[in-house]
């Protein structure tokens, strides 16, 4: 598989990408929603244009997402190396060529409008990613124009018969880096090259920004956008504090995954509109919620203990109880996947992006876990000699990784409890401190709503 038939099916690709799709999808989100595929056209070449805040995760985002096949464009550069290009080629990456990469080569782009074109005859849509890089920031940053440059271009090329679809996409992670965390992919309405052909053979500059002005507004509706600069640590913080209060305000079930988008939308749509006739009031109100996740965090408490106050004594007990008596499968599913969990965790500390520290983490525990698994399933064959305990041992691997994750999940709740009540007992001032200023981010929030 290379430059010359890159839009060809390939059976090697086809089972590597089914295997990468099952361990995304199903082992290292929790929660893996698809929004809007109602949206994407069937019958007319496409161009997806999601927002690009987890490099390379992003992109198995999207691929794992629709069914349709489909072919990403990057930057020329990472193309040098020969072998790498060809891995680049085998999983469906297109180069484009940019002025930065030295005038001459941008020639080649002609190059790779005629490969589009076959790309898309072929039934593959493309993949583009029009903020150029990524950012850890959930706001839409101002696109580039190659995204447009390659539809118009490709249209030109075949006598702008194609009929393109500019198909935006948000993406939005709970959270960037851990592991078991939830995904959403929101696939928005198409955005027609042919609306904007006239302007194009007119003047294409101002064809090229018309276009990037319409998907720029296109895609944020579609994302956890939040414009404010200096008060972007309200917002962030915020969302999170007041989501089961919002959702209850909207009458959503804040336990829904697939609502988490519009409940943290909403909030910060009421919070922007108070920020503009409001700035000083928003600048301190940001204080008061800083101050609060500080104090929240040096004492190692959650938002949703400070919420319930902490647990009763008899749910305390109970919980404990409960996590005793099932910890022979926490040690048993822990002991029998550290290396497999621990080893990519540790990998991608040492990765100084933070943005990149998920997609190391995914790409080497795709590989420990299975090896790791097979390992050991071969060691205690040869202990045990026999077939039957060693599949029995090699399916419990999964399960058992399963559980000791729930069990570390809930241990942690537990502690995170305990420590709430042993600083209630202790009378200790901090804790009024931290449920004090809660009390009041919420009394805040609910004064911003009611007067929008």
């Amino acid at each position: 598989m290379g430059l010359s038939n890159i839009e060809k099916k390939s059976f090697g690709y086809s089972i590597i990408k089914n295997l990468v799709r099952f361990w995304h999808n199903i082992f290292f989100y929790r929660s893996f929603v698809v929004l809007g595929k109602e949206n994407i056209p069937t019958d007319k070449p496409v161009i997806f244009t999601p927002n690009h805040q987890n490099a390379l995760m992003d992109a198995l985002a999207l691929g794992f997402s629709t069914s349709k096949p489909v072919i990403f464009v990057a930057r020329s550069d990472i193309f040098k190396k020969p072998t790498i290009a060809r891995l680049l080629y085998f999983i469906k990456i297109l180069p484009i060529y940019r002025i930065r990469d030295g005038f001459d080569t941008v020639k080649k782009n002609k190059e790779i409008i005629r490969k589009t074109i076959d790309v898309i005859n072929e039934g593959n849509a493309m993949v583009i990613l029009p903020e150029g890089n990524h950012s850890g920031l959930r706001r839409l940053r101002p696109l580039k124009k190659g995204f447009a440059r390659m539809a118009f271009e490709t249209e030109e090329a075949n006598g702008f018969n194609l009929d393109i679809q500019i198909v935006p996409v948000g993406i939005d992670y709970d959270n960037y880096q851990k592991y078991r965390g939830s995904l959403i992919v929101n696939f928005g309405k198409p955005v027609a090259v042919a609306d904007y052909i006239e302007q194009y053979k007119e003047n294409s500059a101002i064809a090229i920004n018309q276009i990037k002005n319409e998907l720029s507004s296109q895609m944020k509706p579609l994302i956890i956008d939040i414009e404010s600069v200096d008060n972007y640590d309200l917002y962030n913080e915020l969302r999170i504090i007041y989501r089961s209060r919002m959702a209850q305000i909207l009458n959503l079930d804040s336990k829904d995954e697939k609502n988490r988008l519009v409940i943290d939308q909403e909030l910060i749509l009421k919070l922007s509109r108070f920020e503009k006739d409001n700035p000083d009031a928003t600048t301190e109100y940001q204080k008061l919620v800083l101050k609060y996740v500080n104090l929240r965090d040096s004492y190692k408490l959650t938002n949703k203990i400070v919420e319930q106050q902490g647990w009763s004594f008899i749910k305390l007990v109970y919980s404990a109880a409960a996590l005793f008596l099932t910890l022979p499968i926490f040690i048993y599913g822990a002991v029998n996947n550290f290396l497999a969990y621990w080893l990519p965790l540790m990998l991608s500390k040492k990765i100084k992006d933070p943005q990149f520290q998920s997609s190391f983490k995914f790409a080497i525990s795709l590989f420990s876990f299975p090896i790791f698994y097979i390992a050991q399933s071969i060691l205690v064959l040869l202990i045990t000699n026999s077939w039957e305990i060693a599949i029995t041992y090699l399916i419990s691997l999964p399960l058992g990784a399963a559980l000791s994750w729930k069990w570390r999940h809930y241990f942690i709740n537990n502690r995170v409890a305990w420590n709430y009540r042993v600083y209630e007992t202790k009378h200790f001032s901090k804790l009024t401190d931290i449920q004090s200023i809660y009390n009041e981010i919420l009394l805040q929030a609910d004064n911003i709503l009611n007067k929008d």
